[in-house]
């Protein structure tokens, strides 16, 4: 019985393991920073939710001083996009959107025709709503919702962006506070980008990979 192995044969081994580990770790990527679901796809790196893109608008709140002391807004409207909130509780003297001590979440109307949207979200009061589990209502043109949980620290900024076949037509974030008279809604928004992109991207991204893997190797036997 011949028990040798000859180098090609190692090397070729060697290379086609190499190749399928870096498919892999390139499809582990993918899956670890977005989620596929049946209405769209959920993003939790802004990288990879900007390279899906065709067109955007990113929207700070910086140099948007606030009402008279003491006085929120029921609603702020930037570059087409309108925050609302009931009790008019919305601040924007930080640098960021706040909603402060009011009764009822956010929520957000986008111009027409844009299926992306992405935020730095925040919110919750410590010690009362922290951790906060917050949502994410979206409504979609043509009825359909779409709703993301997470659970956020008082203080601390949670990246979420979100690609639909459809277009948004508003979403309402919710921080998780009981709707009461005390005021417990704490809802905060930084670094709002909205636009055009290509729903599910990375199902072409994962077809490369697969292309260029299955070229490997195939030249890999062909040259044994």
């Amino acid at each position: 019985m011949n028990t040798q192995i000859s180098n090609t044969n190692v090397i070729a081994s060697l290379f086609s393991r190499g190749r399928l580990f870096f498919l892999l770790l390139g499809v582990w990527t993918l899956l670890a920073h977005s989620h596929c679901c049946a209405q769209g796809t959920l993003y939790t790196d802004r990288s990879i939710f900007n390279a899906t893109l065709q067109s955007s608008t990113t929207i700070t709140f910086t140099g948007l001083p606030d009402p008279p002391p003491g006085l929120g807004r029921p609603s702020v409207t930037v570059s087409g996009v309108t925050f609302t909130n009931f009790e008019g509780q919305l601040f924007t003297g930080t640098g960021v959107l706040a909603n402060f001590d009011s009764s009822y979440p956010v929520g957000v109307f986008l111009p027409g025709g844009r299926n992306a949207f992405s935020a730095d979200f925040s919110g919750g009061i410590d010690p009362a709503n922290n951790p906060f589990n917050a949502t994410i209502t979206v409504n979609l043109v043509g009825g359909k919702t779409f709703t993301h949980n997470f659970t956020g620290q008082f203080g601390s900024w949670t990246f979420v962006g979100m690609v639909f076949p459809q277009a948004i037509s508003s979403l309402i974030y919710n921080d998780g506070a009981q709707s009461n008279p005390f005021g417990n809604h704490e809802e905060m928004l930084d670094n709002v980008t909205f636009g055009v992109a290509v729903p599910e991207p990375q199902t072409s991204l994962l077809v490369v990979f697969g292309i260029l893997t299955s070229f490997g190797v195939l030249r890999l036997r062909t040259r044994k």
